[in-house]
């Protein structure tokens, strides 16, 4: 029993290590509910988890992340490097030795994070589909659907869109959206949730150089979007993080999230940015038809879709944008995402079924196409 003592001591940090990795793997190997997920977590845990998290992280206005990036960056090469220089001056040790620590050091790091990222947010892939939780038709959509909602959101972009510069105010837009956001998640599930309303402007061209406007830190619980995006493609961006941040982790849903508490949003400039980036999404248009489409815009709201447009080209480095995309693809099928990044186009899609069942009740929409 002593020797067992003894053995259990000595190799404590072996134990720990596998503890740990077996706990994260557990997670992918036993099959959990999706129901389960929805009541306990969901609806249960994680709005605990985000109404103490943003209220801390919300109370700054910096990113916290990033942060505690550079914190944890330089700690960590830091203490690798003084336990190297350590052992070499006082035990002799080969300089392989001194590496091997740093290795060993991430092997009991990138379990931690793994589970940090599932309680924090991760958990939530496998919550019940909106389509489920909503009784949504799964009938395909119409073109005659898709024309009719294009008809709509023009008519609101027509009308909402900013009289004066001082209307540009990104601030009031993304708390109006963070409002309706948070009536719209109480209708669809029932219970309330806390979100911040605003997001963290990042420095420009980090997010866009890699083909990307915005990221929601699941560790954090910080929305962000790229600080070079135009105003009107920054309030758009923040919509969808915004709708991360309640907990929906499918990008497809979070785009319908976004887009649901857009239109709803009391702020005319937020229902202008969130309809003209549906606008611009919707259907599955040729190069000649979607022209058409942008001819029939606002000049402003033209001028904005090409401010948008070469803010993106600006920054964007397309090796990079190439590479993180397929390693995106893969980590969102990882994740039980079946369709990857091509889940992003399935928020217009949702959208006309959810104006279709009745549960959204916008008058725009409800319009003759000619």
């Amino acid at each position: 029993m002593k020797s067992l003592r003894k053995s259990l001591y000595r190799h404590w940090n072996t134990l720990l290590l596998l503890f740990l990795w077996g706990l994260c793997s557990s997670w992918y190997l036993i099959p959990i509910s999706p129901d389960w997920v929805e009541r306990y977590y969901s609806k249960g845990f994680y709005r605990l988890v985000v109404s103490g998290v943003t209220h801390i992280t919300g109370a700054v206005s910096f990113s916290v992340v990033l942060l505690l990036l550079c914190i944890a960056f330089f700690s960590f090469i830091g203490t690798w490097t003084g336990v190297w220089i350590y052992r070499r001056r006082t035990s002799a040790q080969p300089h392989w030795k001194g590496a091997v620590w740093g290795l060993k050091l991430m092997g009991f790091i990138l379990p931690v994070l793994w589970l940090w990222f599932l309680i924090f947010w991760g958990i939530g892939y496998q919550r019940l589909s909106i389509d489920m939780r909503l009784g949504l038709d799964a009938s395909p959509v119409t073109e005659e659907e898709v024309r009719h909602v294009e008809a709509s959101l023009l008519k609101i972009i027509q009308r909402d869109q900013p009289k004066q510069p001082e209307d540009r105010n990104t601030e009031l837009a993304i708390q109006s959206i963070s409002n309706a956001m948070q009536c719209v998640v109480l209708e669809w599930d029932g219970i309330p949730i806390q979100i911040p309303e605003r997001v963290k402007a990042t420095p420009a061209g980090l997010l866009l150089m890699n083909g990307t406007s915005g990221m929601c830190v699941p560790f954090t619980l910080e929305p962000h979007v790229d600080g070079g995006l135009p105003d009107t493609a920054f309030v758009s961006v923040a919509a969808h993080e915004l709708g991360h941040i309640t907990g929906i982790c499918d990008e497809g849903e979070t785009n319908l999230l976004g887009y649901a508490a857009g239109l709803r949003a009391e702020n005319p400039y937020a229902r202008y940015t969130v309809a003209l980036g549906i606008y611009r999404r919707i259907g599955e248009r040729s190069r000649e038809e979607w022209d058409t489409a942008f001819q029939r815009l606002p000049e402003q709201a033209q001028s904005d879709l090409k401010k948008a447009g070469k803010a993106s080209e600006r920054y964007r480095i397309r090796w990079f944008q190439q590479l993180s995309w397929r390693i995106y693809n893969q980590y969102l099928k990882s994740q039980g995402v079946k369709e990857g990044v091509k889940s992003y186009a399935r928020g217009t899609q949702l959208l006309i079924r959810l104006w279709r069942a009745g549960h959204i009740a916008l008058p725009e929409l409800l319009i003759e196409v000619e």
